[in-house]
């Protein structure tokens, strides 16, 4: 199978009818129903069932999908390296947890720049366990993440450590309070980051619902200004790091912190064990670890 069957199998699989799908590739309806017969014939498995207006997917294709989008994202990465590497630049690829670049600051990425104009920083803002996966996976160089990290499969150096925060109304109740405990917030709206982030589930699961509180989750985000437009909104109490969340406080909200000892994580640069770092990769390293140690 090659990257054409496969961008052509994920269209119809879309489009639910191979003449749609066809018309978006610009391919006739044979030509595309042959592309897709060829890879059945090499899955040795029907991969559609024809319908009355179009086609279903069977389960076997819809096992396939994220696997199909898995090889092509990596297959574009592939042609971007490749494209940055005919310009002779040398590209480190950074997973990072989202907005933690931005707490950072553009200065950083700007004395990089300075130091090493010759290297490309690629940096993707994720969640803490897709960065770490894509790390295994080889998708990227370094990740910046949340702990605690396996130390089995990663080696990871701590850069700082960051408290959980929570952004509220000024006249909220526990605004008057300049530090929280996790019982405080029983029977509260709390808003947050979501269940694929460990830092949320850490407060929601962990510390609030195993130990009996109650609260309610209605919407889960991990775009900070539309937290911080909910809370705004009187909806609820938005949980998020303290990195992120003064940066996105506005003038009718407040940050608190929890006065207990588990309160946060630390966090840090991780690389996969085993592997050799490149050049470019250890010049960033050594350089992110001199800015946060300054």
């Amino acid at each position: 199978m090659n990257q054409k069957q496969l961008s052509y199998f994920l269209e119809v699989y879309r489009c639910r009818n191979i003449q749609a799908a066809a018309d978006k590739l610009y391919l006739t309806h044979q030509g595309l129903s042959r592309v897709i017969r060829s890879l059945e014939e090499e899955l040795g498995s029907p991969l559609f069932s024809r319908i009355n207006r179009g086609v279903e997917p069977t389960d076997f294709a819809t096992t396939l999908v994220p696997h199909v989008q898995r090889l092509l994202d990596d297959y574009a990465t592939i042609q971007g390296v490749h494209t940055l590497t005919s310009q002779a630049r040398s590209v480190v690829t950074i997973y990072a947890l989202d907005h933690l670049f931005g707490y950072l600051g553009a200065d950083l990425l700007l004395d990089f720049h300075r130091q090493h104009p010759e290297i490309t920083l690629s940096i993707l803002d994720t969640t803490d366990e897709y960065a770490l996966e894509s790390l295994s996976a080889g998708r990227c160089d370094l990740a910046v993440v949340n702990g605690p990290i396996d130390n089995t499969r990663f080696t990871a150096t701590p850069l700082f450590y960051s408290r959980f925060a929570f952004r509220m109304l000024r006249d909220h109740p526990l605004a008057q309070k300049e530090h929280l405990s996790f019982e405080d917030f029983a029977g509260e709206t709390i808003l947050g980051k979501g269940r694929a982030y460990h830092c949320f589930r850490t407060n929601i699961d962990q510390f609030m619902l195993s130990q009996g509180l109650h609260v309610t989750v209605p919407i889960e985000t991990p775009d900070e200004s539309l937290l911080q437009q909910l809370v705004e909104a009187g909806l609820g109490i938005a949980t998020t790091y303290d990195f992120t969340a003064v940066s996105h406080c506005g003038e009718n909200t407040v940050v608190r912190y929890l006065d207990d000892d588990r309160a946060g994580h630390h966090i840090y640069l991780v690389e996969k064990a085993g592997t050799l770092p490149t050049r470019a990769g250890r010049a960033f390293k050594q350089f992110l670890l001199d800015k946060v140690t300054e």
